[in-house]
């Protein structure tokens, strides 16, 4: 037997699809039973507007296929008609993405998705919402065909919370400002584009940070970071915390752009386009050790020199990054040093571009493990981190994140400014 993508099946695969797709049915047909009041109201309320209670709206999943979903015309949770769709075995609750108007259609002409059928809910759904960065579609999707009932269930339980915490509903502008500091909106691809770009019209380093809820409480009692956040290049957000501060301030953020995501995107664009690495910070041995791992990892890349975070002399570090010809470096001397360290020395850096970067090089090290997918994905990464390092970590998040929310949902700092 073949699957949608003319591969052979065997018999077992095919009937764990099976049951797979009568489970999902069921369930949507129970979910209609329980919805029976909701739905009993909605045709009451078209009878009483002379209108017909449904509605078939159509769609096409990022396969290029058509997709035919029921909603009420009137009423309430107007989309829950679509357990029609499930029901009849038109589309799944988990399946290929479809087309909404958020959503990345892949750039290829014709892509197969390796799900049985469309779905109400994917993984990339998900990841949309907490602006998540973390693999190829094709991957993804095939991680999620492969996935089990209760993880399908456990993701849409996942999509369900990040909506409410995360939905959108405000401008989506490539340039504004959160707490009076100007950031990108961007994308993961054109964030890693303006990192290896040449910049030829520019005769001095080009700056970047990564703006999260500790860096914001941090300039909100010193002045001077505030102003050397608000003088940089480019500002990208980071983190869940951010996230919440953006949409209380009527912004609809892209993807969420932190320097441990970026890194893999980073190194494959810089093997593509030449550039090369300076890895500064941290304790001693751990950026050479980051890099190594970096290189093994991806082959080609060009590291020209590691050093740690405990140096004395400024004059001596800069002359060894300017010695080296790396055109990206990468700075992991903990905020606020390692942005006030950058404005203090950017002009007597002959690199393209400078990145504060944090804790990264512990992470690539594999001095510090990663948070696990499932916590990223909720945007709970900090409580791994505060799980790590518990007494490094105490006051960056039991005491911190409390005292940010407070800035935004109290203070209103993220529109009114710090």
């Amino acid at each position: 037997m073949l699957d949608n993508n003319g591969t052979p099946q065997n018999t077992d695969t095919t009937q764990y699809h099976s049951l797979r797709s009568y489970v999902r049915r069921f369930a949507a047909a129970s979910l209609m039973v329980a919805a029976l009041p909701v739905m009993a109201i909605n045709i009451v309320w078209s009878c009483i507007l002379l209108r017909a209670p449904l509605k078939k709206g159509k769609w096409l999943d990022i396969g290029g296929d058509v997709v035919e979903l029921y909603s009420w015309r009137c009423g309430l949770l107007k989309n829950s008609a679509s357990l029609i769709n499930v029901a009849a075995g038109h589309v799944n609750f988990v399946g290929t993405p479809i087309i909404w108007e958020d959503t990345t259609v892949p750039n290829i002409r014709r892509f197969k998705s390796p799900c049985e059928r469309a779905g109400l809910f994917d993984c990339l759904q998900l990841h949309r919402l907490t602006g998540l960065v973390a693999g190829d579609t094709a991957s993804l999707l095939k991680k999620q065909d492969e996935q089990s009932l209760v993880k399908d269930c456990v993701m849409v339980m996942k999509i369900i919370v990040c909506r409410l915490l995360y939905k959108h509903g405000g401008i989506k502008h490539a340039k504004a400002a959160v707490f009076g500091i100007p950031f990108e909106n961007a994308k993961m691809a054109d964030a890693v584009s303006w990192v290896c770009d040449p910049h030829t019209d520019k005769n001095y380093c080009q700056i970047g940070y990564f703006l999260n809820a500790n860096s914001i409480n941090l300039a909100a009692n010193n002045s001077a970071l505030q102003t050397t956040l608000s003088q940089s290049n480019k500002n990208f957000v980071d983190g869940s915390g951010m996230r919440l501060a953006a949409r209380h301030a009527g912004i609809d953020l892209a993807d969420n752009i932190n320097g441990t995501d970026m890194l893999p995107v980073l190194c494959e664009k810089a093997c593509e386009t030449g550039s090369s690495f300076f890895l500064l910070g941290a304790k001693e041995g751990i950026a050479e050790k980051a890099g190594k791992a970096l290189q093994s990892q991806f082959e080609g890349l060009d590291i020209r020199g590691t050093h740690h975070g405990y140096f004395q002399s400024d004059d001596e570090i800069i002359e060894k990054i300017n010695n080296s010809g790396a055109t990206i470096l990468l700075v992991a001397l903990g905020s606020p040093r390692q942005e006030m360290w950058l404005e203090q020395n950017r002009h007597r850096l002959d690199c393209r571009c400078a990145l504060a970067v944090g804790g990264l090089l512990d992470f690539f090290s594999g001095a510090i493990p990663r948070a696990p997918l499932w916590m990223r994905e909720l945007g709970l990464e900090w409580i791994w981190r505060l799980m790590q390092e518990p007494k490094a970590k105490f006051n960056r998040y039991v005491i911190g994140n409390p005292v940010f929310l407070f800035r935004v949902y109290v203070l209103k700092q993220s529109i009114r400014g710090l």
